[in-house]
């Protein structure tokens, strides 16, 4: 009798690696996040059914677990591919492209200086800076996205300062912010693990939750690091309280963190409003970091 474990398989047999991996990341994660899901929630079923599995060879239940420990590291080699491209993109843009809007620029400020006696001319080379300018915002923009520069140059909490610094300047919701200035360096992986968390929780709160005030957290918990992004909008559903995947953001969440061993929690608040996302992330800090810390 055919089971969820031999649709998945299935699945991800008729789709194969390169095909996911010429899909976009996004697209990818969620298929084989999805089919892990589907195939560790039939394994308890299939092993519930089998009574008295034989002793040699494999089985329903172990074949099923196989399928979803490749799985999932298929979908956290994804989260990582993903973001090593996203940095290289982004050093490409800001290496070459950067380095060619400021010769642009420069050549035409020097064309500007001997226009002062054609004045049409100067009003039309006024508005090509002006557009030339708005494409470098553009473009730092884009980098900002793909890479946040103060991630690498100032840390975690300084570059959630930063986004949100900006995100304020179109948002009108209040941001109460508890960043703990002391803690340590951590690792890239766990920054930009823990920043796109970030990311993904505020845009939840601020466009599905109906949120007034949110207030995100960061702080050191016994060598722990612990984010968390809290609200009082319209909260979640059951699904969501049960662990269950029930969008790509909140599946992804959970990827980010579970590839670096770790975990995302999402709760309701105070008298059951609102949203409490909590990522936790274990060994999280540099080495030289802890070496420091325990001298």
């Amino acid at each position: 009798m055919p089971v969820a474990a031999d649709r998945a398989g299935l699945l991800m047999s008729t789709m194969s690696l390169r095909n996911i991996f010429r899909a976009p990341f996004s697209i990818g994660l969620a298929v084989c996040a999805l089919a892990a899901a589907v195939i560790k929630k039939s394994a308890g079923k299939t092993a519930k059914s089998v009574a008295a599995p034989p002793q040699s060879g494999s089985t329903p239940a172990k074949n099923a677990e196989e399928r979803t420990e490749e799985l999932t590291r298929l979908s956290h080699r994804l989260l990582t591919a993903g973001e090593e491209e996203k940095a290289r993109i982004a050093r490409n843009l800001h290496d070459g492209l950067g380095s060619t809007l400021t010769a642009v620029n420069l050549d035409l400020f020097w064309v500007q200086q001997r226009l002062a006696d054609q004045p049409a001319l100067a009003s039309r080379l006024a508005r090509a800076i002006e557009v030339l300018a708005s494409t470098v915002e553009m473009k730092r923009g884009i980098i900002h996205s793909l890479r946040p520069a103060a991630l690498d140059n100032l840390g975690l909490s300084l570059a959630i300062e930063s986004h949100i610094a900006e995100f304020e300047k179109t948002c009108a919701v209040p941001i109460e912010m508890d960043l703990s200035a002391e803690l340590p360096p951590l690792t890239s992986q766990a920054s930009i693990a823990l920043f796109r968390i970030y990311q993904e929780a505020l845009a939840n709160a601020v466009h599905h939750a109906g949120a007034s005030l949110i207030t995100i957290s960061l702080r050191d918990e016994r060598g722990t690091v612990v984010l968390q992004i809290s609200d009082d909008g319209v909260g979640i559903g059951n699904e969501a309280l049960a662990g269950l995947p029930t969008t790509l953001g909140v599946l992804t969440m959970r990827e980010r963190a579970a590839a670096l061993d770790g975990t995302v929690t999402i709760d309701r608040g105070v008298a059951g409003r609102g949203t409490v996302v909590t990522a936790s992330l274990p060994r999280a800090f540099r080495e030289t970091a802890k070496a420091a810390g325990g001298s």
